[in-house]
């Protein structure tokens, strides 16, 4: 759940769900902005069935679940064809693009659909706490939260790392 990491003052513990959560979401924003975006194209489409309040929100912001990475098209009365998802997607397509949708309609205090888009994809898209991570994908996580441009915070404003000092570990073991 946690890695850690000794930097020039001290010492970091970094929570790995929080901490990815804040990379994909900054990394989300960045392609809504530049408007290019990692798609990965179904080998096999999936049908979803969608609510009515998910239906709506799809219709309603159709280009920006595109651009986010949703390859979505109308398949009968509920039901959508799922094409493609966002690079970053894990698991079962399907259900990543209900739980973005659910998650977008909730709003997580995010005032743009853009910013909405971008949380869900970081939230639901982010490794997850007790994943075993190997040392070069710690190294890679670390990298790129030391990158972020707030990686104090994941985009629930959780913090993604403690610091602990050179002076206050010195302190615990008994060397001042």
């Amino acid at each position: 759940m946690y890695l850690i990491a000794e930097g020039p003052d001290g010492v970091y513990l970094i929570d790995q769900h929080a901490a990815h959560e804040r990379v994909v979401f900054e990394k989300v924003r960045d392609d809504l902005e530049s408007k290019v975006t990692e798609v990965q194209t179904l080998l096999v489409p999936e049908t979803v069935a969608l609510n009515a309040a998910q239906q709506e929100l799809l219709a309603s912001q159709h280009e920006l679940v595109s651009r986010v990475g949703f390859q979505v098209e109308p398949f009968g009365d509920q039901t959508y064809l799922l094409r493609g998802v966002p690079g970053l997607a894990d698991g079962a397509p399907g259900q990543a693009l209900l739980e973005v949708l659910d998650s977008m309609l909730e709003g997580g205090g995010f005032e743009s659909w853009e910013e909405r888009a971008a949380y869900s994809i970081a939230c639901h898209g982010a490794i997850r706490a007790g994943k075993t991570l190997s040392h070069e994908e710690m190294t890679a996580l670390t990298r790129q939260l030391e990158a972020c441009r707030q990686p104090n915070t994941c985009p629930h404003g959780r913090p993604t790392m403690v610091h602990l000092s050179a002076t206050s570990l010195e302190r615990e073991f008994g060397r001042r």
